[in-house]
C-alpha cells in the first residue's frame, strides 16, 4: 500500500495531457549548440579549402604539362658548331631560291670543344656552382625547394640553380624573378637533360656563360685575362674565371682585382674540400693566385675588311626584327635569345623580299624632291594582299648603318584622314547603316572636345573647307575629306571604343594608346594619343583587295634549321575576317571615286595612266604630316612624308606623287587585271542628288555605286543636270542649305582648279593638280588634335642590336 505522500506521476501526466498542458522538456545547453556552429563551420572552410586546392592542383598539373609540351627552343648542337644563318631569295627569272647573304655574330666569343677545355676549368666551375652536377637530373630539388622559400619571401632563387638551368637562363635570356619563371626553368632543364650528355650540357654552359668585359665564354675570358687559350690556363687562372660568372659585374679582375682574389680562393678551397684537387695542388694555386696579373685588352690592327663599307637594305632590317620576334614567341624564350639563335644556329630564312623595288624604292626615296623641305623624310611600304612585304624604306637618306631607326615600322605617326576608310566607313557599311550613297551629316557635333580649365565641351571638328555642307552623300565626303562626317558616323556604329576594338583584336594595330578608345578623333580623323606605323596603315587597306581579309604582315616566306626542319611558315597564314566581302567592295569603288574625281584632296596625284588606282590622302595639323595609302588590282602601297621634329611641310604632294611613282614601275609590265570583288555587290547608277537609285541596267557614268540586295536606297529620279556637289552650298546651323560659295574656286569636276588649304585633324584641301592653277580657299578653322599634331611616338635613334650582314 502507497504511501499517502507519494505521488503518482502517471496520474498526474495524464491529465495533464487530459488538459492540453504539455510538460516542459531540458533544452540542451548552450555550449553544445556553439560547438555545433563551429563544427559545422569548419566543416565549410575545410570543404572550401579541399575544393580550391584540387581546382588550384589540377589548374597547376595543367599548367605543367603546358610548360612541359613546349619545345625547349634550345639547339646545343646548333650552337657548338657556331652556324652562319643564311638568307635566300626568289630569283626574278627561274623562281628558285638562291642564297643571297650570311649573318654573322660581332658578339665576342670562340667556341671550344669539350675535349680542348681543361679538366680544371670544369672542376672550378662545377665546385662553385653545382657539386652535384654528375648526380642529378636537371635539377637539384633540395637547393631549388631553398630557392623556392627564399622566392616566395621575396629573395632571388639564383642560388638554386644547377649548371643546366643556369645555362637555360642564358640561353634563354629569361630573367623573370618569379614561381612561374622558376617552373619554366624546371620543365626545361628537366627536357633538356633527356635530349643531351652532361658533357655536352657543360661544354655549352662554358662557352655560353658571361665571364666579364662582354666575353661569352671561356676561351674569350682567356684570351682577354691571360693572353693565351683555355687548354694553356693552369688551375689558379682556371678558378678564376670561374668565379667571374655569378657576378660578373662584383668579380671583374680587371676592374676589381683584390675581390676576383677572393672568390677565386674560395673556389681552390671548395676544390679542395670536395677532394677534386689535393693538398699540394690546392697550395701551389693558391701561390700562384697571390701575384696573379691580368693582361686586359690590347691595341689591335685590325684588317682590311671588304666588307666593312656594307650596309644591309631596309627590307633585311625588317626581316631581322620580324624573325627576332617571331622566334622569341615560339620559343618562349625573350629576344635577345632570338637574336642570339638568328646569328648561331645556322637557320635558313627564306626572305620575300622583291629584289628589283626595294632597290627601286630606296633609290626613289634617295631622289624624292625635297626643295623647301630638304629634311624630309618618307617611310613607304608595298605589300601583298596576303601580307607579304613587297619593299620597303624607312628614310629618305642613303643607309649608313645596319638596324637603323625606320620610320615606316618603328616611327608612331599621326594619320590624319588616311584612318577614315580603315574603320568610320567600313564599320558603318558592315553594319548596313550605310550604303554607298548614303547621305552623311557633315554638321559638328555638340561635346566634341572637353576643356578641362573651364569645364565645358567645345563643337567640332572643324573641316578643312572651313565649313559644313549639313547633308553631304557618302562619296562626297570621302572626296571632300569632310571630319565632322567621320565623326558622326563613328558615333552612329557605337563610339571610339568599337573602333578601337576592330583595330586591336581584327587589324593588327598595336601602337595605340589606351585613351584612344574613349577619344572620338583618334579612329575618326586621326588625331590620337598613340599612333600608327606605316607598315599597320598598308595592311589596314589589304582588306580592299583581299575581300575584306586582314594577314599579319611578313617579310619571310619560311625559316628552316640547321637541319632543315622548318620551324616558322607564313606561307599558308590563316586571316581574319576584318569586313565582310561586300564591304570591302563597296569601299574599293568609294576610294576609286576618291581618286577618279578627286578636286579637294592630292589624291588626284595618285592616278597611274591605264590602271584603276583606289585610295586616301591624309595630312595632320599645319600639314605636318602627308599621307597616301592606295592599291592598285595587284598590292597596296603606303606612303608618309614628315619630320622627324614636326613642322609645316612646304608640299604635300608627294606621298601621292611616291606612291604613283613606285607602283608605277611595279606595275609597268604587269598584265591587266580586275580587283577581286564580291558579285553580291551589284553596280548601279545613282542620282548625286539624292543618292537614290537611277538604274541597274546599262550601268554607265560618274556616278556608279555598288550594293547589296539587303542594303540599298529606292530608285528615283534620274534628272541631275550638271551637277557638281559643294558649288553653291554650305551649312548654316540648321541642316540646311544657304546659296552661298564655300570656295573662291570654281568646284566643277571639269573646271582644272582645285582650293588649297590646310587639314585640320585629319580634313585637308588638295594643291594645284597640274591640270590648272590652284586657287587659295577659304582659311581653315584651327582644330584639335588628340597627339598636339604630327607628334611621334619615339625619336629616330640607333639600334643597339648586334650582330651585321655580309654578302657573299
Amino acid at each position: 500500500m502507497r504511501n499517502k505522500r507519494e505521488t503518482d506521476i502517471s496520474n498526474y501526466t495524464d491529465k495533464l495531457a487530459e488538459s492540453g498542458v504539455v510538460s516542459p522538456q531540458k533544452k540542451p545547453g548552450g555550449g553544445k549548440n556553439f560547438l555545433k556552429v563551429v563544427g559545422k563551420l569548419l566543416l565549410t572552410v575545410f570543404s572550401v579549402l579541399f575544393i580550391t586546392g584540387i581546382i588550384t592542383l589540377v589548374s597547376l598539373s595543367i599548367y605543367i604539362f603546358t610548360l612541359a609540351s613546349e619545345p625547349t627552343g634550345i639547339d646545343l648542337k646548333a650552337k657548338s658548331m657556331n652556324q652562319t644563318s643564311r638568307i635566300f631569295v626568289k630569283d626574278s627569272n627561274t623562281g628558285e631560291f638562291v642564297e643571297r647573304q650570311k649573318l654573322y655574330s660581332t658578339e665576342n666569343r670562340i667556341w671550344v670543344n669539350n675535349n680542348d677545355i681543361p679538366q680544371a676549368m670544369k672542376e672550378s666551375i662545377i665546385a662553385i656552382e653545382d657539386k652535384r652536377f654528375y648526380d642529378h637530373n636537371g635539377v637539384d630539388w633540395t637547393r631549388t625547394l631553398s630557392a623556392v622559400g627564399t622566392l616566395a619571401t621575396g629573395g632571388d632563387s639564383y642560388g638554386g640553380s644547377t649548371i643546366t638551368q643556369q645555362l637555360i637562363k642564358n640561353i634563354t635570356d629569361d630573367n623573370e624573378v618569379s614561381i612561374t619563371r622558376k617552373l619554366r626553368e624546371i620543365t626545361k632543364a628537366l627536357k633538356l637533360e633527356q635530349e643531351y650528355t652532361k658533357d655536352q650540357i657543360l661544354e655549352a654552359y662554358l662557352n655560353v656563360v658571361n665571364f666579364g668585359n662582354n666575353c661569352q665564354g671561356v676561351e674569350a675570358a682567356a684570351q682577354l685575362y691571360f693572353d693565351k687559350s683555355i687548354r694553356n690556363c693552369s688551375l689558379a687562372e682556371c678558378a678564376a674565371i670561374a668565379g667571374i660568372t655569378q657576378n660578373p659585374s662584383r668579380w671583374n679582375p680587371l676592374l676589381y682585382p683584390d675581390q676576383n682574389k677572393v672568390r677565386r680562393e674560395i673556389i681552390l678551397k671548395e676544390m679542395y674540400d670536395q677532394g677534386k684537387i689535393s693538398q699540394k695542388e690546392y697550395e701551389a694555386a693558391k701561390q700562384e693566385s697571390a701575384k696573379m696579373k691580368f693582361v686586359g685588352r690590347k691595341n689591335i690592327s685590325e684588317e682590311d675588311d671588304d666588307d666593312a663599307d656594307y650596309v644591309q637594305n631596309w627590307y633585311y632590317d625588317q626581316m631581322f626584327y620580324d624573325l627576332k620576334a617571331d622566334l622569341a614567341d615560339y620559343y618562349n624564350i625573350s629576344e635577345g635569345a632570338a637574336s642570339e639563335k638568328i646569328y648561331t644556329e645556322g637557320l635558313k630564312i627564306y626572305c620575300a623580299i622583291d629584289e628589283q623595288m626595294q632597290s627601286y624604292i630606296e633609290q626613289a626615296a634617295i631622289n624624292m624632291d625635297r626643295s623647301g623641305d630638304p629634311e624630309l623624310q618618307i617611310g613607304s611600304v608595298m605589300m601583298g594582299f596576303d601580307g607579304r612585304v613587297i619593299a620597303t624604306v624607312g628614310s629618305s637618306q642613303r643607309k649608313t648603318t645596319d638596324l637603323a631607326w625606320d620610320r615606316a615600322t618603328h616611327s608612331a605617326l599621326q594619320p590624319g584622314s588616311s584612318i577614315k576608310p580603315v574603320f568610320v566607313y567600313p564599320m558603318g557599311i558592315d553594319s548596313k547603316q550605310l550604303y554607298y550613297s548614303s547621305t552623311v551629316l557633315d554638321e559638328p557635333i555638340e561635346k566634341y572636345e572637353y576643356n578641362e580649365s573651364t569645364d565645358t565641351y567645345t563643337a567640332g571638328p572643324s573641316n578643312a573647307y572651313g565649313s559644313y555642307f549639313g547633308n553631304m552623300l557618302l562619296p562626297d565626303a570621302i572626296e571632300y575629306s569632310s571630319n565632322a562626317t567621320a565623326v558622326q558616323v563613328l558615333q552612329m556604329v557605337g563610339g571610339p571604343s568599337a573602333a578601337y576594338e576592330k583595330a586591336v583584336t581584327k587589324m593588327g594595330f598595336t601602337h595605340l594608346a589606351e585613351s584612344d578608345q574613349y577619344q572620338i578623333g583618334s579612329l575618326s580623323i586621326g588625331g590620337m594619343n598613340g599612333g600608327v606605323t606605316v607598315r599597320e596603315m598598308a595592311a589596314g587597306f589589304t582588306y580592299m583587295g583581299n575581300g575584306g581579309l586582314y594577314y599579319k604582315p611578313y617579310t619571310y616566306y619560311y625559316v628552316t634549321d640547321s637541319e632543315d626542319n622548318t620551324i616558322i611558315d607564313n606561307r599558308d597564314a590563316i586571316p581574319k575576317q576584318a569586313y565582310s566581302e561586300e564591304t570591302a567592295t563597296i569601299m574599293n569603288r568609294l576610294l576609286h571615286y576618291n581618286v577618279e574625281n578627286s578636286q579637294h584632296t592630292n589624291a588626284v596625284h595618285a592616278q597611274i595612266s591605264g590602271w584603276d588606282i583606289v585610295g586616301k590622302t591624309g595630312t595632320t595639323n599645319d600639314d605636318k604630316d602627308s599621307w597616301f595609302c592606295g592599291l592598285s588590282p595587284y598590292c597596296v602601297m603606303a606612303t608618309w612624308t614628315g619630320f622627324d621634329s614636326p613642322h609645316t611641310i612646304s608640299d604635300t604632294t608627294r606621298s601621292a606623287k611616291f606612291f604613283a611613282k613606285v607602283m608605277g614601275e611595279y606595275l609597268k609590265n604587269k598584265e591587266k587585271k580586275d580587283y577581286l570583288l564580291s558579285p553580291n555587290a551589284k553596280p548601279a547608277t545613282y542620282n548625286p542628288l539624292t543618292g537614290l537609285i537611277v538604274s541597274t541596267e546599262n550601268v554607265s557614268g560618274k556616278y556608279i555605286g555598288y550594293y547589296t540586295e539587303d542594303n540599298m536606297p529606292g530608285y528615283g529620279d534620274a534628272y541631275y543636270g550638271d551637277y557638281s556637289f559643294g558649288g553653291d552650298q554650305s551649312y548654316t546651323g540648321e541642316s540646311s542649305y544657304s546659296e552661298q560659295s564655300s570656295y573662291s574656286g570654281e568646284q566643277s569636276s571639269g573646271s582644272g582648279e582645285a582650293s588649297q588649304g590646310s587639314e585640320v585633324s585629319g580634313g585637308e584641301a588638295s594643291q594645284a593638280s597640274g591640270s590648272g592653277e590652284a586657287s587659295q580657299g577659304s582659311e581653315a578653322s584651327q582644330g584639335s588634335e588628340a597627339s598636339g599634331g604630327g607628334g611621334r611616338s619615339g625619336e629616330p635613334q640607333q639600334s643597339s642590336e648586334g650582330g651585321q650582314i655580309t654578302p657573299e
